[in-house]
């Protein structure tokens, strides 16, 4: 069953957050919305600040939160590791009123364009932008022409 939907029993939901919208940078953000709902209703809301941590000790923080997945704008590669080294399903690229979003999320809604972080192009499985996928594919298709 997809994150999100009605039927799952309990999750936690983490979102960066500054002035009510997604904070654009997870490994800078200052606070964290955190949701637990439990059969489709809001058990537990509370914001938490976060101290600037090294990536490792932010990740195991986040985790020790009992974090299911977490909704972001941008966040360092390294972090977005650990977080899911440690079981946090990371969903980034995302931009907006962090209410609207989170309950996009709940509702399974969040594949929307007004979502998306401007110059993202599309979705993609693991999250990733598609604009990142096609530098990462002209610069594949650059280096081999330019191989003997």
């Amino acid at each position: 069953m997809a994150l999100g939907l009605p039927g799952m029993k309990a999750m936690t939901v983490a979102i960066p957050i500054a002035e009510g919208r997604i904070s654009p940078v997870l490994d800078t953000a200052s606070r964290l919305l955190i949701v637990t709902r439990k059969r489709g209703k809001a058990a537990c809301r509370r914001e938490c600040v976060v101290s600037p941590l090294p990536v490792d000790a932010m990740a195991r923080s986040i985790a020790e939160l009992k974090v299911d997945v977490l909704l972001c704008a941008a966040v360092s590669e390294s972090l977005r590791r650990s977080l899911e080294e440690r079981g946090v399903r990371v969903r980034r690229h995302l931009c907006g009123d962090a209410e609207t979003v989170l309950e996009a999320f709940l509702a399974g809604h969040l594949r929307q364009s007004d979502f998306r972080m401007p110059g993202c192009w599309g979705w993609h499985l693991d999250g990733a932008c598609c604009r990142r996928l096609g530098t990462r594919r002209a610069l594949a298709s650059t280096a081999s022409a330019k191989s003997p």
